[in-house]
Formats: structure tokens, sequence, C-alpha cells
């Protein structure tokens, strides 16, 4: 008995050293994975950060930084090496230039890195795919109709030939019907009604209709930031009449006037954003200028009047596209004064939108990234 209870024990000692072990084992092995799973999670951040630098450079260099499989960038992220090229696929189905800049393209990342595996002491790579939809950031407000006022702080008269319609100018289907004039309160659009005749308007949505989504707010940031935009064209003589270009087709751009300088005539036609701030006016005066097609000034896209200004519609301007009125502080006492006379014509234009957008996608050099899928 004495004799079964030794050979019992001594199996024990050996059944509970074996054990231990085991366990040992397992616990040196879970030691090991958790240091290879925590090196494989830092180098996919990084894999990540790299990706995210690569989105950088390519803003800053509007696309024509491109590294290659053959020809990789490489950079260095917290002691280790990420080897990234990326591929771009075109939309397929691409607008015509120069709304082609506005094409949402899916580019897709390849970042490359190594670390060493602790279980073998061996140097081991990771890559990681990402894809991503990229598309040019414009923050063009949305054309909600042919004269939008963001602000309550405004007069308006109309006499002579003028017209404001919010009708599709093109193809049925091409663009909504718009308001001809939207207001930020139901006390304005009272107004302008009261003001306006009807004559003057034109519109199957609504003559005048107050918006509750309308705002200045997100504006005032837009314009502020393309004001200091190296492409951007200020017209600031005071006094002046301006006879420049004011972007084409091909090349839409964006326009500041100021100080209270007006347009002249022999500018035929204009594209993209044209702003009118700090005490500037818009009138298209004819005395005296020999004028190409019968004095006609049309320009295509957005035009914001902020702050203090005088819209005057002497003569024969054209806007195609959208006008939008507002201010940056609503506690300033100064009202806008909008003098819709003479053939001053607006238009709302859903493709003028588009040259707005592409002036200040352009100008900004910003895209924004949609994450599709990323994989190893």
């Amino acid at each position: 008995m004495g004799r079964a209870m030794l050979i019992l024990s001594a199996g024990a000692i050996i059944t509970l050293g074996i054990m231990q072990v085991g366990v040992q084992s397992q616990r040196k092995a879970i030691v090991q994975n958790s240091v290879t799973s925590a090196n494989e999670v830092q180098i996919r951040n990084k894999a990540y950060t790299a990706a995210q630098l690569a989105m950088e450079r390519i803003n800053e260099s509007s696309g024509t930084w491109r590294p290659t499989a053959a020809n990789p960038w490489v950079e260095e992220i917290d002691g280790d090496s990420i080897s990234l090229y990326y591929n771009l696929y075109s939309t397929s189905s691409p607008q015509p230039y120069p709304f082609s800049f506005l094409n949402a393209d899916t580019i897709q990342i390849h970042a490359k890195s190594w670390y060493r595996n602790p279980a073998n002491d061996k140097k081991e790579e990771m890559t990681l795919i990402s894809s991503y939809i990229k598309s040019a950031m414009h923050f063009v407000p949305e054309f909600r109709s042919a004269l939008s006022f963001a602000t309550d702080d405004f007069d308006i008269s109309a006499n002579g030939s003028a017209s404001i319609s919010g009708n599709n100018p093109h193809n049925p289907g091409d663009c909504e019907d718009r308001p001809a004039i939207a207001t930020i309160s139901q006390n304005s659009a009272d107004e302008v009604d009261f003001k306006v005749d009807d004559k003057y308007l034109e519109s199957d949505s609504a003559n005048v209709m107050y918006d509750p989504e309308l705002s200045y707010a997100p504006v005032d940031e837009l314009i502020a930031r393309l004001r200091n935009s190296p492409g951007t064209v200020v017209i600031s003589e005071s006094g002046t009449n301006y006879k420049g270009e004011m972007g084409t087709q091909d090349d839409p751009g964006v326009f500041f006037i100021e100080d209270d300088t007006k347009l002249s005539g022999g500018i035929s036609e204009g594209y993209g954003i044209l702003v009118v701030r700090s005490y500037g006016s818009l009138s298209y005066d004819s005395a005296g200028v020999e004028l190409d097609i019968a004095g006609n000034f049309t320009f295509n896209g957005l035009v914001v009047f902020e702050d203090a200004y005088a819209l005057d519609g002497k003569g024969t301007p054209t806007i195609n596209g959208s006008v939008l009125i507002g201010k940056q502080d609503e506690e300033t006492s100064n009202d806008i004064s909008v003098d819709i006379t003479g053939n001053l014509h607006i238009q709302y234009d859903c493709t003028a939108e588009k040259y707005a957008q592409v002036a200040s996608a352009k100008e900004l050099k910003q895209n924004r990234y949609k994450r599709l899928s990323t994989y190893e």
C-alpha cells in the first residue's frame, strides 16, 4: 500500500511537471504571438500613416506626384521603412473638360513595410492595399435659386426690362427648376413680393420663396480662402473701369471686385466665381466704349455680393448661374441695395454651377478621399 502511494505520488509529480512545462510553453507562445500581433498592428498603423501622407502629397502637387511600383516613394516612419506607390483609375463616365476636373477617380495605394518577427527572428514584410474614391473639393454652395438673399438687411427695386428666371434653361431633366428669388425669412420674402412685380420674375417652382436652408455661414469661409489664393484675380482700383479677362470655358477663374471698381464694356463673357465685396459695386457701364455683341456682358457661374455694395443693372449684363447676397456680420446696420434695372438678366443655370465648382476646386487644390476597402 505504501509503495503504491509512493508510485502514485511520483506519477503525480511527473504529471504536474509536464503540465507546468506545457503551461510555460503556452505562455511563451502567447507572449510571442502578442508581440507579433502588436508589431503587426504598429506596422499597419504606420502604413495607414504613409497613405495619409501620400494623400497630402497628391493634394500639394495637384496630382503630379506619381510614385510607381518600379520607383516607389520610401519614407521612414517611427524607425520603420515604408515603401509606397499608387495606381489611379479614372471614372467610367468622365465629364467633358473642364468639368472632368470634378470627376471622382479611384486611387489604389500600395503600402509595404517590414518588421522582425520575434517568433523566428526573421525579417518579414507586410503589404496593405487600400482603395479610395478621390474627388476634388470645391465648397461651392448649392445653387438654390437665381437670386438668393442670405440676409434680411437689403433693399430691392426693379424697373425697365430686367428679368430673373429660375426655370431650367436646358433640356428637360438637365436641371431642376428653382425659385427666381429665395430669402432667409418669410418677412423678406413678403417684402420682395411687395416691391418686385411678377413681370420681372419667372419660375415654374416659385417666383419668391422663403428657404429655411439658405445660409451665408459656410460661404463666408470659402470667400476668405479664395481671397488669399494665389490664382485669384483681385480687381481693386477705385474709380476705374476694369476691361480685363474674367475666365474662359476651358479655364474658369475666381475674381474679386473691391473698392468701387466697375466692369466696363469690352468684356464679352466670364466664367467661374465673381465676388463683389467691401464697398465694391457691380455696374456695367457702356458709355464711350466700343462694345462687342451689342454691348452684352455675360458671366457664367456664381456671383457673390458680400457686405455693402451696389448692384446696378444698367446696360445689358447677363448672369447665368446664381447670385448670392450675404453679410459676414448680421449685427452691422448697413443695408445692401439691389437695383434691378435696365436689361439685367439673371438666369439660374446648373451648368454654370459646375463652372463655379471647377474654379473653386482649382484654387483650393484639395481632394476628398473616401475609403472603399483595405486588405493585405
